[in-house]
């Protein structure tokens, strides 16, 4: 194992092996074992990191559900639940009743859906999928034991767990943030010599913004071999600004939960505007020709989502592919393209297309830290009423209307310009730290919106 930073501490090495060794005895007490699974009851990085560890000596899989247990019945045996301790290492609690039959024996994880549209459904990863993530997946973007990375997010999605099952196999140096704060992503970047950063989309905007008048947060982004990023679209104006004020790229990056985190991944080397990167050894994708729907197909796809055989026959095509629910295309040289999401597709006068295409002209405003665009039917000919939501620099608010009014005038035909610019100061995210369009739907179809 490599060196384990929380919060900028250092985690002395006996007291990681003593915790593993004692959550260990722990577990194997309750019965945990292969098919025999253990929760991780909240989201705290020590006891993910932990449970991590123990879980490739006694072999059970692991369910991240965090604060969500209490909701989400398992279907499978599950022997304990895991949570920090008054000291802070983890502590297990036996989960009572032993009839449910076991999971799979080449379980690994067990990783839930957003349930942005419905209830969250439970990914099934097997640790063939796991050992993809952790060999091709992990030399596709030049993980080794020399990186130092910085990782300021959860460990319990698909991306943050991804980067531990790295961790595990690799032995580098990693950084983890308890919490996503700018100020003290800023300071780490600044003082820490890292190698790799990841993130999501708004996180990169926030230090592009705060690095315009910080000439050693400059140096210390563009230090950085590898600048990961995944969760939401990112704006093909923020890379942009990207190369313009530091010197390289965010290089982004395309999975989903039901793959473990990456099929494509853009590296150094290899990453162009507007896409998602080239595949991954092992992974294809095709497009559907008639809904231009994105097909995923290799070795990190999930093995289904648990006692879910409907949503498994909607989801798995006949021949075997994943139906990502994700419109793209394919460039001539092998780089995948993402447009949105088939379902949050914008309608006006009959002609659908994905909110990407208006908000990256929101997004190219210098004022404007990130946007996103819904529609509201109005059961009208003229289709949906656009909706444009927007986080811009403080103080800079009028500023930043006139430059988005601007760009959309100079930039779009009428039709596509959203009704309404409506500037908010955070913008709501879900559970994989995606804007939550529902959420903001509601704020312009509920009690009181005009």
């Amino acid at each position: 194992m490599g060196k384990l930073f929380i919060d900028g501490e250092e985690i002395p090495r006996s007291r990681l092996q003593a915790d593993v060794r004692d959550l260990a005895r722990a577990l194997v007490a309750l019965g945990a074992g292969p098919g025999k699974g253990v929760i991780l009851g909240r989201d705290d990085p020590y006891p993910a990191v932990v449970t991590a560890l123990v879980a490739e000596e006694i072999g059970t899989p692991v369910l991240c559900q965090a604060e969500r247990w209490r909701s989400l019945t398992s279907t499978r045996r599950v022997v304990a639940v895991i949570t920090p301790g008054d000291a802070g290492g983890p502590v297990s609690r036996e989960v009572p009743g032993t009839d449910r039959p076991d999971f799979s024996d080449t379980t690994h994880t067990i990783l839930y859906t957003s349930g942005s549209s419905g209830e969250p459904k439970a990914v099934e990863l097997s640790r063939g999928a796991m050992d993809y993530h952790r060999t091709d997946v992990a030399a596709h973007a030049g993980v080794s034991g020399q990186d130092r990375m910085l990782v300021p997010m959860s460990l319990l999605n698909s991306y943050g767990w991804g980067l531990v099952q790295y961790w595990l196999s690799h032995g580098f140096e990693m950084h983890v943030e308890s919490r996503l704060s700018m100020e003290r992503v800023i300071e780490r970047l600044s003082t820490g010599a890292y190698s790799t950063l990841d993130g999501v989309g708004s996180m990169y905007a926030g230090l592009l913004a705060a690095a315009k008048g910080n000439p050693a947060l400059v140096s210390a982004l563009s230090a950085l071999r590898f600048r990961g990023c995944g969760g939401d679209m990112l704006p093909v104006s923020l890379v942009h600004d990207y190369v313009e004020v530091v010197g390289g790229p965010i290089h982004d990056g395309y999975g989903l939960s039901e793959t473990v985190a990456w099929v494509t991944q853009s590296v150094p080397h290899d990453w162009r505007y507007g896409t998602v990167g080239p595949l991954i050894k092992g992974s294809s994708a095709r497009i559907d020709s008639r809904t231009g729907e994105v097909h995923l197909h290799g070795p990190g796809l999930m093995d289904g989502y648990l006692d879910e055989p409907a949503a498994n026959a909607e989801t798995f095509t006949e021949d075997g592919w994943l139906r990502t629910g994700d419109r793209g295309s394919l460039t001539d040289d092998g780089h995948l393209v993402i447009e949105g999401r088939i379902k949050e597709s914008l309608v006006v006068h009959g002609e659908t297309f994905p909110p990407r295409f208006v908000e990256d002209v929101l997004t190219s405003c210098t004022r404007v830290i990130e946007a996103v665009v819904v529609g509201v039917p109005t059961g009208k000919a003229r289709g949906d009423r656009l909706v444009a939501f927007a986080v811009v620099e403080p103080g800079r608010e009028e500023e930043a209307l006139e430059q988005m009014r601007a760009a959309l005038n100079d930039q779009l035909a009428v039709r596509f310009r959203p009704r309404q610019i409506r500037l908010i100061n955070e913008m709501p995210r879900t559970r994989t730290d995606k804007a939550d369009r529902r959420a903001l739907r509601a704020r312009v179809v509920g009690p009181g919106s005009p």
